[in-house]
């Protein structure tokens, strides 16, 4: 197959949080498996990667990657990438787009729409609850004005969890609903335990310390306010709370308040984001990783934690939190502070129950979210649909 992937920000734009990773990982996975996978993207968040040309294709990791110039505007302005669907939308037996609420979208779709090409949305949990509470009048009026054409025409919707699509139900799509979790490159993504020793004593950190860490972008959306009224009880223990992750929208500020107000400033760290190399040391080094997300429609994070053997404590609206107590690989808790403060109080004081689950975790990981497996079945998806609008 010849598949297009049009997404408006990708690899490494890694500051553009979980998307980017999971795209660029499938477009990989589809590629080693024999697929012909080109990306139309712009050069939005890549300022320190000049070295990527615009305009013109490049190999990236086995992806032929087209890159075009952002420019001035709301969102994500690129008349580059709209210019280049248009004319190019008819080499392609199916395109595969992200960016609901997204200028960019709406060339691709029509484009597609008007050639005969047919194409799958990917949500990336864009339409949940979340997402609708946020500017609602102004995503209703986009919705009705734009967004609505784009998903109504798509020949099948993507979702990556249950919870995805249970939440999407109302809208009513007549698209085709299919559910492909995230994948994730094992071999990448794996325990590193001699360098998370090494990254432990960068950062000061004894061996007996308990590390709960978070990664990801500090975001409203993340929930991270609920850490410092449920880790304040448990000041006599002996914990340190680890936070990796570029400042979204002012929580960084807002949770420094809150651990300096409950007297734990000392305890907490707060390290910028980094490259996906660097993770695999740092999941490995902590003893657990907290996630306690007012919306997640997947949780990219959980996985790659657990891939590397660090299990997880997360909230029930993180999208994830199904299959993460049905596989027994990590503690699902509401978002209720004194739920939260027994639950951390058990594993800091119990570590042998977190030392159980690494092999667990690593194997249920291999058998659930491989890339090869994710990429599979997305193909398979991929050649119905294109079966079924050859046949009309």
């Amino acid at each position: 197959m010849k598949i297009l992937f049009y997404i408006p920000v990708y690899a490494p734009a890694w500051k553009f949080g979980g998307p980017v990773l999971c795209v660029s990982q499938l477009c990989e996975g589809l590629a080693a498996i024999g697929h012909e996978v080109e990306v139309f993207t712009s050069n939005a968040g890549l300022s320190n990667h000049p070295e990527l040309p615009l305009n013109q294709p490049i190999i990236r990791n086995g992806v032929k990657v087209n890159y075009f110039s952002q420019e001035l505007g709301m969102g994500i302005n690129c008349p580059g990438m709209e210019k280049a669907v248009i004319a190019r939308v008819r080499e392609f037996d199916i395109m595969d787009i992200s960016g609901v609420w997204q200028r960019t979208s709406g060339a691709a779709c029509k484009a597609a729409k008007s050639r005969g090409i047919p194409y799958v949305t990917t949500l990336h949990g864009a339409l949940g609850p979340y997402s609708w509470r946020q500017k609602t009048a102004k995503k209703v009026a986009y919705y009705l004005w734009q967004e609505r054409f784009n998903v109504t025409n798509a020949a099948a919707i993507h979702y990556t969890s249950r919870q995805e699509l249970e939440e999407c139900r109302w809208l009513k799509l007549p698209a085709q609903a299919f559910i492909v979790p995230n994948g994730l490159n094992t071999k990448f993504w794996q325990p590193a335990t001699d360098e998370a020793k090494v990254w432990r004593q960068s950062q000061n950190l004894n061996e007996d310390d308990f590390v709960l860490l978070n990664v990801g972008r500090l975001h409203h959306k993340k929930g991270l306010d609920l850490l410092p009224q449920a880790l304040a009880p448990l000041r006599n223990l002996n914990w340190r709370m680890i936070f990796v992750g570029g400042d979204d929208d002012g929580t960084k500020a807002k949770l420094e308040q809150q651990f300096q107000a409950a007297n734990l400033s000392q305890r907490v760290r707060f390290l910028e984001g980094c490259e996906p190399k660097q993770l695999p040391a740092i999941y490995s080094a902590a003893n657990l990783f907290v996630l306690p997300s007012r919306h997640e429609n997947f949780g990219n994070v959980i996985v790659e934690a657990l891939a590397c053997g660090c299990p997880v404590l997360i909230s029930d609206k993180v999208g994830l939190h199904d299959e993460v107590a049905e596989g027994g690989v990590g503690w699902v808790r509401s978002r209720v502070t004194p739920t939260w403060t027994d639950a951390l109080r058990e594993l800091i004081q119990s570590p042998c129950q977190l030392k159980t689950l690494t092999f667990t975790a690593r194997t249920w990981i291999e058998s659930m979210f491989s890339i090869h497996k994710a990429s599979q079945q997305m193909a398979n998806h991929y050649m119905r649909i294109i079966k079924k609008h050859d046949a009309k």
